[in-house]
C-alpha cells in the first residue's frame, strides 16, 4: 500500500458514517462507469416499485424488524440437549 493510499484510508475513516457512505459510493461508481450504474439504479428502482406494489396490494405482510430477528435467532439457536 502506498503512503498516498494509506492517507486516503486514514482520512476516510475519520469521516462520519454519512460522509463515508458518500465517499464509498463515489469510489464504487467510479469503478463501473455511468452506463453500468444507470442500469443498476434502474433495476433497483424497478425492484423497489415492485415491492411497494406488493405491500400496497396486501400480497405481502410487513413484519417488524425486531420480531423478524427474534424469529431468526430462535430458528438458528443451538437446540438445548
Amino acid at each position: 500500500m502506498t503512503p498516498k493510499v494509506a492517507t486516503v484510508i486514514r482520512d476516510g475513516l475519520a469521516l462520519d458514517m454519512d460522509e463515508r457512505a458518500l465517499v464509498a459510493n463515489a469510489l464504487f461508481e467510479s469503478l463501473h462507469g455511468p452506463e453500468v450504474m444507470g442500469t443498476v439504479d434502474a433495476a433497483w428502482r424497478a425492484e423497489a416499485a415492485r415491492r411497494l406494489d406488493e405491500v400496497r396490494s396486501g400480497e405481502v405482510e410487513l413484519v417488524d424488524a425486531d420480531e423478524h430477528y427474534a424469529r431468526l435467532r430462535a430458528e438458528f439457536a443451538p437446540s438445548a440437549q
